[in-house]
């Protein structure tokens, strides 16, 4: 009976750590032992998505655990055969805890990165979230490290994804469609508008959109993209999409028909409306959403919120991918075997 009682505390504990913020989660984790058990894992879950100074301490951490010379690495599968542990001055084996990585604040940190993503492939980590917010890098090489094979396993896992800076390649794209089953929430920026490279990205787009296991959220950013040879890629995948945000896409002369056809879609939203027609296949009753990504920068998109069982347009006005608004359906970490019934 204790232990039913203390598993409903740590139950209850749990839920409510959650919804601490990050300093919060801190503080928590030095009130006692049991506490610090439940927060230290939420705490670095995510340890390089904040601030600088909070990535550089993580960074620290981590470098504790990268090999140093001839010695094997805590964690690898040679080590777990044999049982043995290596000693280091830290009380949790941090890395352990990685869910969420933003490879941009990562990068930021020098050049460190290639062997962060060697540790962590070694320790056979899982991720849940990558994010590459936008540098306004062109160096591909750089900022695509993250792309080379060896490191497929890390990402093998990934549910929610978003990258934002812009990149002339496919390594991006190939790596997502090669690597990437389990996706429900994909934001990415497409930039190359060289024909060769724009069909290729497509193809890629496609192929990842068919061996995905559940149904996606997705958001298209492409300044001119080709808006016709997307939609005859969507044509071909119609059951596989839940919401869709559609920006600065060129889509004159398009048709929208097939948007009707498509049995799971529940959200729709698009730049410049009143020029693709889409009100003539959806209706004009829409709401509008204006965000500021910079300074001097602005895009304003329509949505459509779909009653499945009505069959008509919801009434609901939260936006799926504008975190200042509370999404419809709030990004889930936790693989469908791991949920609690």
């Amino acid at each position: 009976m204790e232990t039913i009682q203390s598993n409903l505390v740590a139950d209850v504990i749990t839920e409510i750590f959650e919804n601490l913020s990050v300093r919060d989660l801190l503080s928590a984790l030095l009130v006692n032992q049991e506490w610090c058990q439940i927060a230290v894992p939420m705490y670095w879950k995510a340890p390089f998505s904040y601030t600088k100074k909070r990535s550089i301490a993580a960074l620290k951490i981590y470098e504790l655990f990268f090999e140093r010379g001839s010695s094997t690495l805590l964690g690898t599968k040679e080590n777990s055969a044999r049982g043995a542990v290596q000693e280091t001055p830290v009380l949790y084996d941090y890395p352990l805890f990685l869910k969420e990585l933003n490879y941009t604040n990562l990068l930021a940190l020098g050049e460190r990165v290639e062997a962060i993503l060697q540790m962590l492939t070694n320790r056979g980590i899982r991720l849940n979230t990558f994010v590459m917010d936008n540098t306004g890098a062109n160096n591909e090489a750089f900022y695509g490290i993250w792309t080379a094979p060896c490191y497929a396993p890390i990402f093998n896992s990934l549910i929610h994804v978003e990258i934002h800076t812009p990149f002339s390649k496919n390594n991006v794209m190939k790596t997502l469609a090669k690597n990437c089953t389990r996706l429900s929430h994909l934001d990415i920026n497409l930039y190359d508008n060289a024909p060769d490279r724009v069909k290729e990205t497509l193809d890629y787009l496609e192929k990842l959109f068919s061996v995905q296991q559940c149904r996606l959220n997705l958001r298209l950013v492409f300044p001119n993209g080709p808006g016709k040879m997307l939609i005859n890629t969507f044509q071909s995948q119609l059951e596989s999409f839940k919401r869709l945000e559609l920006v600065k896409w060129d889509f004159n002369g398009c048709e929208w028909r097939w948007l009707k056809m498509c049995p799971n879609l529940t959200e729709f939203a698009i730049t410049s409306p009143p020029q693709t027609g889409v009100s003539d296949t959806l209706g004009s009753i829409y709401e509008t959403y204006l965000l500021k990504p910079s300074k001097n920068s602005k895009i304003r998109t329509a949505h459509w919120h779909f009653d499945k069982d009505d069959d008509g347009i919801s009434s609901m006005s939260n936006f799926y991918f504008h975190q200042d608004k509370p999404s419809m359906e709030p990004y889930d970490d936790k693989p469908p075997f791991l949920k609690r019934r």
